[in-house]
């Protein structure tokens, strides 16, 4: 089984989102998702692929930590 990589958006702006995930921020491309500061997003590489639900985000955090 694998995870899918879970962050928390901090900026976004032109296209782009910036996410916190483990202490590090990563920029991706959002153009697949609508988010807002504060939203979870899942992320393959340099993409965002979907909202995830703010306990299922949260759960999966608390276990890499």
């Amino acid at each position: 089984m694998c995870q899918i990589p879970i962050g928390k958006v901090v900026s976004v702006g032109n296209g782009k989102i910036t996410v916190s995930c483990n202490g590090k921020t990563k920029v991706l491309d959002s153009k697949l998702v609508d988010v807002k500061i504060g939203d979870y997003v899942e992320f393959a590489g340099p993409i965002a692929i979907g909202k995830a639900d703010d306990e299922e985000a949260k759960f999966a955090l608390g276990l890499v930590k």
